[in-house]
């Protein structure tokens, strides 16, 4: 999921203006910032396409359908989404100032992004007070050693900060 909105007050209209993009991850490729590259590569394609092109025009189609094609054609879209993808990952972006719970400043913020019926892991990550924190959501039965998944991608985070240090 991509934001559409653009600078202050969004971009005409109240409620979330999301888009989606699809691509491929570089799983065979070895180099980490090879990696990095690609999947960045992937996404500025898939931006400068614009949202009306790919899984996007979903989005932009939800807006003009009536909602009783959204209360008919829902379950239906929503069972044909395995069949695109099965793991989302978004990155969630926070704004710059300092958190308070109780008047007590917050330290860390991990994001959690919605596991879909049917999908398999949800990977959420955000940036907060110079630091990058991340959340993992997934389904048990097709993701039963979360706690592996997330030690590899420590392990992976830690890779590229070696690389680019």
């Amino acid at each position: 999921p991509v934001s559409r909105r653009r600078g202050p007050g969004g971009s005409g209209g109240a409620g979330n203006r999301l888009s989606g993009y699809l691509l491929r991850l570089p799983l065979a490729e070895s180099d980490p910032l090879r990696r990095l590259s690609s999947v960045r590569a992937a996404m500025d394609r898939n931006k400068d396409a614009g949202p009306a092109r790919g899984a996007g025009a979903v989005a932009l189609l939800a807006d003009h359908v009536h909602p009783l094609g959204h209360r008919l054609g829902g379950p239906l879209v929503a069972q044909a989404a395995r069949l695109l993808f099965d793991i989302l990952v978004t990155s969630v972006p926070l704004p710059s100032f300092t958190f308070t719970l109780g008047g007590s400043p917050v330290r860390e913020v991990y994001p959690l992004a919605p596991l879909a019926r049917g999908q398999s892991l949800a990977v959420a990550v955000s940036t907060y007070k110079g630091t990058v924190h991340y959340g993992l959501v997934a389904d048990a039965a097709a993701v039963p050693d979360l706690a592996a998944l997330a030690g590899a991608l420590r392990a992976e985070l830690d890779e590229l900060v070696r690389e680019v240090s």
